[in-house]
């Protein structure tokens, strides 16, 4: 079934429970107001009664026939008894009566002299009416047929009006449901027309601030991430097959020169010599893309331990040292406590030697700045260069597996290093970008989050 029929169907139950306890309630007030008028009208006739029969010596002809007309109009079914003070019935002599004795008494002990019950399944009233010729109790019990009828007439008003009332509501429901579901058939048609080629389509956000405004948002972001998951793959495939042709291709000439005819044995160990270096190069290629994949943020493998980054730092410089006058830095800390932060000392020393060798590799000698320092709530650790930089159209792009910018091919290298910097200091919760000019060097910023609880 679909969200639109369902709520409105939903919303249609739920009206319809709330409105027959609401007519139920009506219904009940109602039949209770009648039954209470009709006991009073009873109550009036056995007044009348007792005036008719016990008043007449007292009253005035006039006032006599008043009354007695009063009585004449009787209701449906209308009988009528009196009991003496020895509970036998006086001037009306009715030999169905069903009345006990415990009913006469029960009236005359009442607190307002009167009693309503029922009588044989009829409505009745009596009343204690004392008089100069003794004390009597008059019944008087009747049939309420016009308190039915009104009754009979209410419920049928009550039904009908029910029963349109929930296919209007129905029809409204259906109607304000499917006005407040238009903007999500309109994702639902834009979605549909999404696919592998177009993921630079999105979804017409509605103006209201409302969940389907967030839906549309968040969906709209998931196309932008899906759209350049698919542009880092096209990017990686092409720089990998590139990496992956150029030692191919050598490969290939090589052995194609030397099968054209016969050669001496040094151009065959020369020829072999140079296929081996080409092969090597792949195997290089192909442990990097391994090594590439094991460093996926998504799957915890490694084991996180409080490292000191002060310390950490100093390491890497001393190892830097060791590798002989070849590598020149500068390295300066302003740091004044130990810093910690949660994490995988040998995974950060592999992402900070990554961008130092690129920094030593594309300097040209030039010395290689590091700093470290404390900002807020995190470590900054910045490695500049005065090498070949980053062409700007480029920068975006270098983190990308195997991407080397145009400047750089003619550098040893498969361009994974970087790669792996991120997705280590990503693993980390840090951030790392790079800020450079085309021929005025580079400078990569590594911020990694501090646990304050160490």
């Amino acid at each position: 079934m679909k969200i639109r029929n369902r709520l409105s169907l939903e919303f249609t139950l739920l009206t319809a429970g709330i409105m027959l306890l609401v007519m139920a309630l009506i219904y009940g007030l109602f039949a209770d107001y009648v039954k209470q008028v009709f006991y009073h009208r009873l109550r009036d006739r056995a007044l009348i009664t007792a005036q008719v029969f016990l008043e007449k010596d007292e009253l005035t002809k006039k006032s006599f026939l008043e009354i007695q007309q009063k009585y004449l109009r009787s209701l449906a079914g209308e009988r009528s008894f009196i009991y003496n003070e020895e509970n036998t019935q006086s001037f009306i002599n009715d030999s169905t009566a069903t009345i006990t004795p415990e009913i006469v008494n029960r009236i005359r002990q009442s607190n307002n002299n009167e009693l309503f019950f029922l009588l044989d399944d009829k409505p009745a009233a009596g009343i204690a009416y004392k008089d100069n010729q003794g004390d009597f109790v008059i019944i008087v019990t009747a049939e309420n047929f016009t308190g039915r009828q009104h009754l009979n007439n209410l419920l049928m008003m009550l039904c009908i009006t029910y029963v349109i009332g929930l296919i209007i509501l129905f029809l409204l429901s259906k109607r304000f449901a499917g006005k407040a579901l238009k903007p999500i058939v309109h994702v639902n048609n834009t979605i549909r027309q999404i696919r592998t080629g177009t993921l630079n389509k999105r979804v017409i956000v509605p103006e209201n601030k409302d969940e389907i405004n967030e839906l549309a948002n968040n969906f709209n972001e998931l196309l932008s991430h899906l759209e350049h998951a698919f542009d880092m793959q096209r990017s990686f495939v092409s720089n990998a097959s590139h990496e992956l042709r150029t030692p191919l291709t050598t490969i290939i000439g090589e052995l194609e020169v030397m099968l054209n005819k016969p050669r001496s044995q040094e151009e065959y160990i020369s020829t072999m010599r140079s296929v081996l270096a080409e092969s090597e190069k792949l195997t290089v290629i192909i442990n990097r893309l391994f090594e590439l994949s094991n460093y996926d943020a998504a799957r915890p493998l490694h084991h996180f331990e409080p490292v000191d980054m002060q310390n950490l730092l100093q390491d890497i410089m001393d190892y830097w040292k060791e590798q002989g006058n070849q590598y020149q830095f500068d390295f300066s800390s302003s740091l004044t406590d130990t810093v910690w932060i949660d994490g995988n000392r040998v995974l950060l020393e592999t992402a900070i030697n990554n961008v130092i060798k690129n920094a030593f590799k594309f300097s040209g000698n030039k010395p290689v700045t590091i700093m470290i320092s404390h900002t807020g709530d995190s470590v900054l650790i910045s490695i500049a260069d005065e090498g070949i930089g980053i062409d700007p159209a480029e920068k975006d792009t270098v983190f990308q597996p195997f991407f080397r910018g145009n400047n750089a091919r003619i550098f040893p290298g498969s361009g994974v290093g970087l790669s792996i910097t991120e997705k280590i200091i990503h693993m980390h919760k840090g951030t790392v970008t790079a800020a450079s000019n085309e021929g005025k060097g580079a400078c990569f910023h590594i911020n990694l989050p501090i646990n304050p609880a160490f």
